[in-house]
């Protein structure tokens, strides 16, 4: 399973208090994603754990231009907060699948994201296959999450004793090989510090 269902009963729990409780977290980590991607009016686009919407709140006030937005989530609690908020529009929808088992049609997608959300997939390597299938030829993946190299290494492990959720963070290396392995052709990366926090971002295309 992409999700232990611990984790996803825990987020189901919590989903009120999530936003609250990492309100800065979660400000810079989706300020940092959208400055780094970009979209195209005729574009179809998977938000592959797109939790309460946050993300696609801020593309649809943001003019992002895009023709379908999928947000999926297994957490029924977040997806339920992502359809109260988020406007009525015919280029939303809403799926709650795991990641390693999204069953959309190959050739599906123009872009997939992927924001602070890899580390809690068991099936890392099947998801990444699967969203290969998943995205069209010349189709963009756009990952951001935390990144397990120097001193992070010891927040990971601090991390991994105090929460019931399963975690398995990567560095950046690793997931680039990861990527190569499931066909994605690496072309933009980045590594950086905020508090105690080390992220990555990747940009993959089929």
């Amino acid at each position: 399973m992409p999700l232990s269902e611990s984790t996803i009963q825990q987020y189901d729990q919590t989903a009120g208090e999530y936003e609250k409780k990492w309100k800065r977290y979660l400000y810079h980590t989706h300020e940092k994603f959208l400055s780094k991607i970009e979209t195209k009016p005729d574009d179809w686009i998977l938000d592959l754990s797109g939790g309460t919407g946050l993300l696609a709140k801020k593309l649809v006030e943001r003019q992002f231009p895009f023709s379908r937005l999928v947000i999926n989530d297994p957490s029924e609690g977040m997806l339920n907060i992502a359809k109260n908020r988020l406007p009525k529009d015919e280029r939303l929808s809403f799926t709650k699948f795991r990641a390693d088992r999204i069953p959309f049609e190959k050739n599906s997608f123009d872009r997939v994201f992927c924001l602070n959300a890899f580390h809690f997939y068991h099936n890392q390597q099947q998801t990444l296959d699967l969203l290969h299938l998943t995205l069209k030829t010349g189709g963009h993946l756009y990952l951001l999450d935390w990144n397990r190299s120097g001193l992070f290494r010891f927040m990971n492990t601090v991390i991994n004793l105090l929460t019931s959720a399963y975690i398995d963070t990567r560095s950046l290396p690793e997931l680039e090989e990861m990527l190569k392995k499931s066909g994605f052709r690496v072309q933009q990366t980045d590594s950086w510090n905020w508090r105690y926090w080390k992220f990555l971002f990747v940009e993959a295309h089929k």
